[in-house]
């Protein structure tokens, strides 16, 4: 299960998918080298998650280098003429194609859970608002203890228990003051 924080830095990972399909493009002869960086990234990113996908995301990455000393992978097809810029760009689309899906699919049922937990949360949040029991928005150096004395008065609420227990089973007790703290900001207008 991952943290919301791990989440997002994978998904920021995903978010430089554009630009590198841009250098590509653009013909930029960076486009494979950055390719082989951005894996080496996803590759940290996910072992640090303690995600097996790592080991896939560093095959497709020697993909990368076989095609690097001419070996052509035969997952790639070509029409017409190839060379050897050709084969390396390729492959590291296809490679770049590949990670993406892989990544996106690892990360898919904690994506729908943070969010169920987030549309949980700004239920709470309207109905904390309605009941009249978030009185000021958490601010300053006592930012997280006042989030964590919001978090209590609701969950001191018979109406609104049920809710915060059902966003610390999705995301725990952290990631709740997270939600919490952003919905706020997003539907009360801090």
């Amino acid at each position: 299960m991952l943290r919301l924080v791990n989440l997002e830095e994978i998904q920021s990972l995903l978010l430089r998918i554009p630009d590198l399909v841009n250098l590509q493009d653009q013909r930029d002869y960076r486009f494979e080298q950055n390719v082989k960086e951005w894996l080496s990234k996803c590759e940290k990113v996910l072992e640090n998650n303690r995600l097996p996908a790592a080991g896939n995301v560093a095959a497709l990455r020697a993909l990368l280098i076989s095609a690097e000393r001419g070996v052509i992978p035969t997952e790639v097809e070509f029409h017409g003429p190839s060379n050897r810029r050709k084969i390396r760009e390729s492959v590291a689309a296809y490679v770049l194609r590949q990670t993406g899906s892989l990544i996106s699919e690892v990360i898919n049922k904690d994506k729908e859970r943070i969010a169920e937990a987030q549309r949980i949360g700004r239920q709470l949040i309207a109905l904390a608002k309605a009941k009249g029991l978030i009185h000021e928005f958490p601010s300053g150096a006592n930012h997280t203890q006042m989030l964590k004395a919001i978090w209590g008065t609701l969950a001191s609420d018979p109406d609104v228990l049920p809710g915060t227990v059902n966003v610390e089973g999705l995301v725990g007790p952290d990631d709740a003051l997270i939600i919490l703290d952003r919905t706020i900001a997003a539907d009360m207008g801090r």
